[in-house]
């Protein structure tokens, strides 16, 4: 695999001009930093890189959504189904994932066929997509669900299109036009979510996720702190006292992990936008862990052990927040994951297709 080798000071100095083009906000900056892009775009040649990452890396480069010859299938109507998938749904979401894959993969490789393949997606859906509707006789709101698992993904993969500069020769452009209806696309898609904010579970967390993501994509301070607002009032209600993660007692092994996961890719971006998280942070009075550490090593040993509230032990961590909370607690030296760490040397993480992924090798670290 090609990997471009330039100075890092060039790197820095092109990723330096971006925050004073873009108002306050930092771009890169969503839960990829300009600064764990230029780990990405080096992996192969920096020091110390962990087995888990490397190994992760091969593991994705075989995902045909990491392909540059990728084709989209773009749609008017996106038809969704509650409790599984549809052909039309799995079309929206791989195109989706790849969109963003082939983002990272440019990143990584420093092939300009892969960011020409996510601009392609991207203008494809965008110049096509009309609305999320639901299949007959499904949940009326799993729209509005696709919708707040599709925003941070898309979103994700057109930040780092725009605002990520290896190096100066970039032949591939996004041109302005692309871009601004791209940007219609993905409002038109959040506007879908409605009354989804502040629920408090899963689904609440999700809306709030778009929200954060979307904010800090076109520079919509409200939009932001009203995300970031929302994730801080259903943190408590969700990671219970003793950590246990609603959903995990009443559902299954799965729906927690989802909060988990919008829970700290916010986090991740608060951090990126201002260098620390209000919610990587937040405590109940009188507790030492704070709750998302806690809610986080609640769930890994529900994985690992048997927690009091379910065994999951035959169930996999789902890709999307572990690797990012490892690196949110790393200097933390009161915070321990020691479950988390557990459960990830176990395997890889099993990917859903409803957040942006591939953490391990965004977020791995040595």
């Amino acid at each position: 695999m090609h990997l471009l080798r330039f100075p890092v000071v060039i790197v820095i100095s092109l990723a330096l001009t971006v925050p004073a083009l873009a108002a306050d906000f930092v771009h890169p900056g969503l839960i990829n930093s300009g600064k764990s892009l230029n780990e990405l775009s080096q992996l192969e040649t920096a020091n110390g890189n962990s087995a888990r990452r490397e190994s992760y890396s091969r593991l994705l480069q075989k995902d045909h959504r990491f392909a540059a010859d990728y084709q989209p299938q773009p749609m008017a109507y996106v038809v969704v189904t509650a409790g599984g998938t549809n052909p039309k749904e799995r079309r929206f979401r791989n195109d989706t994932i790849a969109a963003y894959f082939t983002a990272l993969r440019w990143v990584e490789a420093g092939d300009d066929r892969y960011r020409a393949t996510s601009i392609a997606i991207m203008n494809a859906w965008a110049e096509t997509f009309v609305a999320l509707q639901n299949d007959v006789g499904t949940w009326p709101e799993q729209e509005r669900l696709e919708a707040a698992w599709a925003v941070p993904i898309w979103t994700n993969a057109a930040e780092i299109i725009l605002s990520y500069r290896p190096r100066l020769d970039v032949r591939t452009e996004w041109k302005d036009n692309d871009v601004r209806q791209f940007r219609r696309f993905v409002k038109r898609m959040h506007d879908q979510i409605a009354e989804m904010h502040n629920k408090p579970s899963n689904q609440g967390v999700s809306a709030a996720l778009a929200d954060v993501t979307l904010g800090v994509f076109d520079n919509d301070r409200p939009l932001y702190e009203s995300g970031l607002r929302q994730m801080r009032e259903l943190m408590p209600k969700i990671i219970h006292p003793d950590g246990e993660v609603k959903e995990l007692r009443q559902r299954d092994c799965n729906h927690p992990q989802y909060s988990l996961v919008g829970f700290t890719q916010a986090a991740e971006i608060e951090m990126n936008q201002t260098g620390r998280s209000t919610l990587a942070t937040l405590r109940r009075p009188g507790e030492a862990a704070p709750m998302l550490a806690a809610g986080i090593e609640y769930m890994a040993r529900a994985l690992n052990e048997v927690s009091d509230a379910r065994d999951c032990r035959a169930k996999r961590l789902i890709d999307g927040f572990a690797p990012i909370a490892l690196r949110l607690y790393a200097t933390d030296g009161r915070v321990k994951l020691r479950e988390l760490h557990e459960v990830m040397d176990s395997g890889p993480p099993r990917m859903s297709g409803l957040f942006p992924e591939g953490t391990a090798i965004t977020h791995g670290g040595p």
